[in-house]
């Protein structure tokens, strides 16, 4: 690197156009780049307008637009938004010393917002580190440019030649100077091989056409912008090259020499060949090549600076000859070029900005060595680039861990969403959701994500067969800098894990009810659970009655005899046979997972049950009656209608509410069933009838359906059998929408008789 420092020195002179300033630290960077000068001014450093002017003995000249492009000069903002000057050493108003020593006088000029301007003035001294070649040919962004030496050439050199016949010059001097520019007859050359006329200028003419013509001590040179009036365009392997044909004639040593000075630059853009961006150039330009070629050779360099083989196989450069073209590859986001991140309608896109060169050498037969130096600077603009998502979640260890990237400098993570809620980085850490940022090699980074399947933002769903998927729902936020344009990174992470264990349920028979023991297991917010078909919930609980006991990983729950949720089987002396059934169905799919019943026979007195297809079940117990009855004489309204069962004091009865002597009778919406257990003492069976004395015992019985509506089991006990008038209900296994909670305030209005449903 020591051989291509510049030395710059600051100039502290008051200059006539502007006030000069104090050299900013770390502000200006110089390089000697082969056969340029090089200079570049951090962008934090421009005003709100600026510019490059140059010194010499002759005054200050200001570069700008075409005269610098016909001057050697090129300017431009790089991808950072820094300023960047690079000069020829034959440039105008460069102090050349015997073409191997150069200087030149820059002056930065800031202007700012209120229009003073500032100057900061810098001296560029560089070595030649390099011999010239005999014919060296610059294709630079906004100019052509070629020199060769002017010395007497060898006899295998055709381009510099003897005038066969010196003409007559008029005068001595660089105005004796002529060019000869061969231009197609048809003034379009688009075809391949145009036919060429000849045009005769002198130098002034050749000047004012926008074609600096110059010498030096030992070179002859000719410099254009693109787009001259005398060039043409030529396509070549389908590549568009921007020519220039012409020769120079000039006196050396009072002799007559005809110089070609013919330039040929291709103007093709670069394009994308899948993840790469392809150049293309033609092996032969036919304006600078005489066949043969021989001992050609090729190198690529990237700022300035040439790559060696090894540098360019380690970036990916590739480089291949394919049917008579050059075909460089270098893959998009390689090193040495730069990436810009930009959010083009919420599309997140990347730009890539590489200042490549090329040098190629060569011989044929019209010059012993050609260099061909092209600077062609790279640009893909707006190239959509998805952000890659590396999944690297440890199911065994139950971590999400995930990696989106890789991004340039210019992106950071503003924040991420994870399961609807937006966190900062700090806030993330403090819930458990893991951030860093991953950085690589190249100057890229990513983002690593890291937390747990337990933790709450993570949402569970129940697969079957003990597998449930842990899923966390993310969405990366990302800041694109300078502009702080927002690009969002929606992502999902799912695992199907076999952890689940399924809740159990423990069953047993209490005085009170039935009992139940839940047992959580692994996902108890994933069930809904429902007992007797009821959902489960608070509500259920304070209307059943149920008795709860809570611990950390089950609880137990005793449901009433007479309580909600509770199904009766069936009805006989030796008991009343009840089912309790929980049941646990997946809250998103209501598919039921499990379910339990527990059976148990309660031993029971007395009891009223009327079935929803007009039966009723009674049971009577006649204990407490003085003088004891025989419950084998008992009978209903009509004494037809005898016990179908009965031991020691009690006795089973069912009938058909439309039978038995059941009178019915319509009390509002509803329909009221009465009839009687009763006996007569002393009478024989067949004397029994609705004429006959008051009976010893009797019992009113019966039930109320609603007269339009849907009719349900309904069961009743008494709390203490009374022999008249009434029997008062204990409770009610359903209850109607709409009716009252407690079933007792309908009994109450119906002439003491159990309300039905």
């Amino acid at each position: 690197m020591a051989d291509r420092k510049v030395i710059c020195v600051l100039l502290l002179c008051l200059l006539p156009n502007c006030a000069t300033d104090t050299m900013p630290i770390g502000m200006f960077r110089t390089e000697c780049q082969d056969r340029h000068f090089w200079l570049s001014v951090k962008s934090i450093f421009l005003g709100q307008s600026f510019r490059f002017d140059v010194q010499d003995v002759s005054g200050v000249h200001t570069l700008s637009g075409q005269a610098a492009a016909e001057c050697g000069y090129n300017m431009g903002l790089d991808s950072w938004g820094n300023l960047v000057l690079r000069a020829s050493y034959l440039a105008c108003y460069v102090a050349n010393e015997k073409d191997s020593a150069f200087q030149l006088l820059v002056l930065l000029v800031n202007r700012d917002i209120v229009g003073e301007e500032t100057s900061y003035p810098l001296q560029l001294t560089c070595p030649l580190h390099h011999p010239w070649k005999p014919r060296e040919i610059v294709c630079e962004e906004n100019y052509m440019e070629v020199s060769a030496m002017k010395q007497v050439p060898p006899a295998n050199q055709m381009g510099m030649e003897w005038m066969p016949t010196p003409p007559v010059m008029s005068e001595e001097g660089f105005r004796e100077w002529r060019v000869v520019f061969h231009v197609p007859s048809n003034q379009q050359g688009d075809v391949a091989t145009p036919s060429m006329r000849e045009q005769t200028l002198p130098v002034e003419i050749a000047h004012l056409l926008g074609y600096r013509i110059g010498t030096t001590d030992n070179r002859v040179l000719l410099r254009c912008s693109y787009g001259s009036r005398l060039s043409y365009k030529l396509q070549e392997k389908d590549i568009e090259v921007e020519a220039v044909s012409a020769t120079i004639l000039f006196k050396h040593h009072w002799t007559l020499l005809r110089a070609d000075v013919s330039l040929a630059c291709t103007i093709n853009k670069a394009s994308m060949d899948g993840n790469n961006i392809l150049l293309r150039f033609p092996k032969v330009l036919a304006p600078l090549i005489l066949p043969p070629l021989r001992n050609e050779r090729l190198r690529l360099g990237v700022e300035g600076v040439v790559l060696s083989d090894c540098m360019i196989r380690q970036r990916g450069y590739d480089i291949q000859e394919q049917d008579g073209a050059v075909e460089i590859r270098i893959p998009f986001g390689a090193e040495g070029g730069s990436i810009k991140s930009q959010v083009v309608e919420g599309q997140y896109s990347q730009s890539f900005f590489l200042d490549l060169f090329y040098i190629r050498l060569w011989q044929d037969s019209q010059w012993a060595l050609t260099e061909y130096r092209s600077f062609r600077p790279l640009s893909i603009l707006y190239l959509p680039k998805t952000p890659i998502l590396i999944n690297e979640t440890n199911v065994s260890e139950g971590l999400f861990s995930v990696i989106l990237g890789s991004f340039p400098r210019d992106v950071f993570l503003s924040n991420i969403t994870v399961a609807s809620k937006s966190m900062a980085w700090g806030e993330a850490e403090q819930m458990g959701v893991h951030l860093a940022q991953v950085p690589f090699p190249n100057g890229s980074h990513a983002y690593l994500l890291q937390t747990h399947f337990s933790h709450p933002l993570v949402s569970q769903k129940y697969l079957g067969q003990g597998y449930r998927r842990y899923t966390l729902a993310l969405t990366f936020t990302l800041s694109v800098s300078p502009q702080s344009d927002l690009y969002h990174y929606p992502a999902t992470l799912e695992a199907d894990v076999q952890d689940v264990v399924l809740p159990r349920v423990k069953g047993s028979c209490s005085g009170k009810g039935v009992r139940l023991q839940l047992h959580y297991g692994t996902m108890d917010s994933q069930w809904e659970v429902y007992l007797g078909g009821h959902r489960l919930d608070w509500e259920l609980v304070e209307l059943g009655g149920y008795a709860l006991e809570t611990r950390s990983d089950y609880f137990s729950m005793v449901v009433p005899l007479y309580g909600l949720g509770m199904a009766y089987e069936g009805l006989s002396l030796q008991g009343l046979v009840v089912t309790v059934s929980m049941t646990f169905e997946d809250r998103e799919t209501s598919r039921k997972e499990l379910s339990f019943t527990q059976r148990c026979v309660f031993a029971v007195k007395e009891l009223l049950v009327c079935l929803p297809d007009n039966t009723v079940l009674v049971m009577v117990d006649s204990s407490s009656v003085s003088p004891p009855v025989e419950p084998e004489l008992t009978s209903l309204l009509d004494p037809t209608c005898v016990p179908i069962e009965t031991e020691g004091t009690r006795s089973l009865y069912s009938f058909s509410l439309d039978t038995c002597g059941t009178v019915a009778t319509l009390e509002e919406d509803h329909i009221v069933y009465t009839n009687k257990v009763q006996f007569w003492p002393n009478a024989p069976f067949g004397m029994k009838t609705l004429n006959s004395p008051n009976p010893q015992f009797s019992i009113p019985v019966g039930c109320i359906h609603p007269v339009n509506g849907t009719r349900t089991l309904t069961i009743y006990q008494p709390r203490a059998l009374q022999a008249w008038p009434y029997i008062r209900a204990f409770h009610s296994h359903h209850q109607h929408p709409g009716t009252q909670a407690n079933p007792f305030i309908q009994g109450q209005k119906r002439n003491g008789l159990p309300a039905g449903g």
